[in-house]
């Protein structure tokens, strides 16, 4: 039997993958790595993920790293849950791919500028959440024009894309992002939200901050 392991801290990006994991419907173990109190900088993490960082994903001898990466394979592995959408086998044809490293390599560095400015800097934070916040301006306005007539990033299909954006854009107005002014993003998060898999991670995510102890800053 297929043994699955997730390397996590509720509430960081982390949470997307244990989401995806909910969707599919495998059963998985999930192994804290407590972020606040630095664990993810320990030589122990580090021998499973030297990058330093969560989500790592561990099936069976394989670790995968990056949230991108992570979930493009579990698409790979379990096309029935539909993470994604079906791509043509054609050189060039990736949206996907592309939409998956838009999320983690573009949107991610900006969110965390808003919401944890202190990674960029070790001298005054407010330069580095204003300069966030302004590079998330015309994000926010894309993605208010798309869901105006758009149910979901692809259309009238959910996917794991819309769990990334919605991780993305609710932890940025959680370090000052006003979400306000865009009404068809709310109601993009009151779908991403009503999910039965979404809501089943949220609640295990409140379970295991609890069972591990951990109190967050603040």
């Amino acid at each position: 039997m297929t043994q699955i392991a997730l390397f996590h801290f509720p509430g960081a990006c982390s949470s997307v993958t244990r989401n995806a994991l909910e969707e599919i419907g495998l059963k998985y173990d999930v192994l804290v790595v407590n972020i606040v109190a630095g664990e993810q900088k320990a030589q122990e993490y580090l021998s499973i993920n030297p990058k330093g960082k969560v989500p790592a994903l561990r099936i069976d001898d394989l670790v995968l790293s990056e949230n991108a990466a992570i979930l493009h394979h579990l698409n790979a592995l379990f096309p029935q849950a539909g993470l994604l959408p079906r791509e043509e086998a054609k050189l060039g044809t990736n949206r996907i791919l592309q939409d998956l490293v838009w999320c983690s390599a573009t949107l991610h560095p900006m969110t965390r500028q808003v919401r944890n400015p202190m990674r960029f800097t070790t001298g005054e934070t407010n330069s580095v959440r204003t300069r966030g916040i302004e590079l998330w301006q015309p994000v926010l306005k894309s993605l208010q024009e798309h869901f105006e007539t758009s149910s979901w990033w692809y259309g009238e299909n959910w996917s794991i894309i819309d769990v990334y954006l919605h991780w993305n854009y609710t932890t940025a107005a959680g370090g000052g992002l006003d979400l306000s002014g865009y009404p068809a993003l709310a109601r993009h998060a009151d779908r991403v939200q009503s999910r039965p898999a979404f809501q089943q991670t949220s609640a295990l995510d409140k379970e295991t901050f609890e069972r591990a102890g951990i109190r967050l800053p603040g």
